[in-house]
């Protein structure tokens, strides 16, 4: 049986504020994509389900099993990779990962093999013994990455892996998270769409401390059918529509422009769009007006 991760009406609150509101979903192995703009609730989540943070109310259930009762046995079958951050610009890689390892109380033989297959599976092999502050922000992402992925956990969660980086770097770490989610259950959380868009088996849409949206990405595509529409015109004609659908994205083809909206139902004289669904699309339709995404 595979692993699995059940988060049960969970709910954080802040005095008054709910941070999460009675959210519910289950994680099975492969990539589960996280959407939300600031707010939504993605970083409280992740610092629940890290043990970092005390719910409110509800449950996280490993294979059954409450994670507050497994207390360190949990943390140990975690990998939790941050947004870029500051590192030992001094380090060289390899003593980085070294000095992980020792932090998470993994025997010194077991951290040398460990460090030196991590290295090999981001593609660091080469660059281990150089100092951290020569390398690009990708080379630094892929040390959070493998320092995460130390011990071997199960469960590997991160925060906006490809934050800043350029689309090339983006690339080589999304086809990284592919690889390792082979056989574990990894939660990636992401404002940029295309990061998921191949290698999510499934994704999860978060607004104002709800889950709104749990599903496959070709689920999410086929509900938005009949729902994103395009109109058609002059320049003028389609600057002029944006202010009324000021979510709609202007796009020009070779035969002139268009204003792609996400409306539900679509309004008259908007011609739906049939075989070129985007999960961008489904984002524009359940995340209009927050920030990120209107």
């Amino acid at each position: 049986m595979p692993n699995k991760l059940e988060i049960k009406h969970l709910t954080k609150l802040y005095g008054d504020f709910r941070a999460l509101d009675d959210v519910s979903f289950t994680l099975e192995p492969g990539v589960t994509g996280l959407l939300g703009a600031n707010g939504a609730g993605k970083s409280t989540l992740m610092k629940l389900m890290t043990d970092y943070m005390k719910r409110t109310s509800g449950d996280i259930l490993w294979n059954g099993t409450d994670i507050l009762k497994m207390g360190s046995k949990w943390r140990e079958l975690v990998g939790y990779t941050p947004q870029l951050q500051g590192l030992y610009e001094d380090f060289s890689a390899r003593r980085f990962l070294y000095y992980m390892g020792t932090l998470k109380g993994m025997k010194r033989k077991d951290i040398k093999e460990q460090t030196e297959q991590m290295l090999e599976a981001v593609n660091l092999s080469d660059a281990a013994h150089k100092k951290i502050g020569t390398f690009s922000g990708g080379m630094r992402q892929r040390v959070l990455l493998a320092s995460s992925m130390l011990g071997r956990p199960q469960v590997l969660i991160l925060d906006e892996p490809t934050a800043g980086l350029d689309p090339e770097e983006r690339i080589r770490i999304r086809n990284d998270i592919a690889e390792l989610a082979r056989d574990r259950i990894v939660l990636l959380a992401t404002h940029v769409v295309s990061d998921i868009a191949c290698i999510a088996q499934n994704v999860l849409l978060m607004r104002k401390g709800k889950v709104i949206a749990f599903d496959t990405p070709s689920g999410m595509l086929a509900d938005a059918e009949g729902k994103i529409g395009e109109f058609s015109g002059t320049y003028d004609e389609i600057r002029a529509l944006q202010k009324e659908y000021p979510n709609g994205e202007i796009a020009q083809y070779r035969d002139g422009f268009v204003l792609r909206v996400a409306e539900d139902p679509l309004p008259e004289g908007c011609r739906p769009v049939r075989d070129a669904i985007t999960l961008e699309d489904v984002c524009h339709l359940y995340l209009k007006g927050d920030r990120e995404y209107g």
